[in-house]
Order: structure tokens, then C-alpha cells, then sequence
């Protein structure tokens, strides 16, 4: 009997490496929890969020260094960085279309006098 109680409380130990991979995964690899849990065979979600948790805590703190990004994760994040700045100008060049197309249509409707715009509350025939 005394054997099994020793092997459940061992089946449960993790090694600090172990803890450290599967917070890293969630915090750095941005894995979903349930996904490492699976993985690694963790069978309880609090296990792994306190390890996550204390993980934060270690790499706020400075206790831990988050380890340095490969040649392939630094091309990534800058072709990520330039298409983010392409959206961006995109975003700002429908923006002022927007209001181009906005401004017409209110000079067109006073000079005009035409309601150009559907009113809302309108029926359909």
C-alpha cells in the first residue's frame, strides 16, 4: 500500500525544466492551455495556470530571461511588422476615402437638394 501512495505522489511530481516548457509554451508560444495540457499529459488546469502564473512572475521580475529569438522568428516578426505597417497605411487611405465620399454627398445633397442618402425607418416597395 505504502508503495502505491509512493508512486501516485510521484507520478505527480514535475521536474522544474518540465514546468518551466509547458508555462513557456502558453506564454511565449501562445498555446492554448487545454493544447499543452494534452500534450504533455498535465491532468489539472490550476497545475498549469499556477505555473504560468509563477512563470510571469519569474520574467517580470527578471528572474528568468526569456531566451533569444532564432534567425527564422526575427524574419517573421519583421515581414509581420512590415505587413502591419501596410494595413495601416491601407486602413488610413480608406479612411480618408471615407470621408471624401462623405463630403460629397453632403455638398451634393444641399446644393442640390436632393436627400441622396436613404433615411432610416424607410419601406421598401
Amino acid at each position: 500500500m505504502e508503495e502505491h501512495i509512493r508512486a501516485l505522489l510521484q507520478r505527480f511530481q514535475y521536474s522544474e525544466q518540465f514546468k518551466e516548457t509547458a508555462a513557456f509554451r502558453v506564454v511565449f508560444g501562445g498555446e492554448a492551455l487545454s493544447q499543452v495540457m494534452a500534450d504533455l499529459d498535465i491532468h489539472n488546469s490550476y497545475t498549469l495556470r499556477n505555473w504560468v502564473s509563477l512563470y510571469q512572475r519569474k520574467v517580470q521580475t527578471g528572474l528568468f530571461v526569456s531566451p533569444a529569438m532564432t534567425r527564422t522568428q526575427k524574419r517573421d516578426v519583421q515581414a509581420l511588422q512590415q505587413h502591419n505597417d501596410e494595413l495601416e497605411q491601407a486602413l488610413q487611405q480608406a479612411n480618408l476615402l471615407i470621408l471624401a465620399l462623405h463630403t460629397m454627398i453632403d455638398v451634393a445633397e444641399q446644393e442640390l437638394q436632393l436627400p441622396i442618402r436613404k433615411k432610416s425607418g424607410t419601406k421598401r416597395s
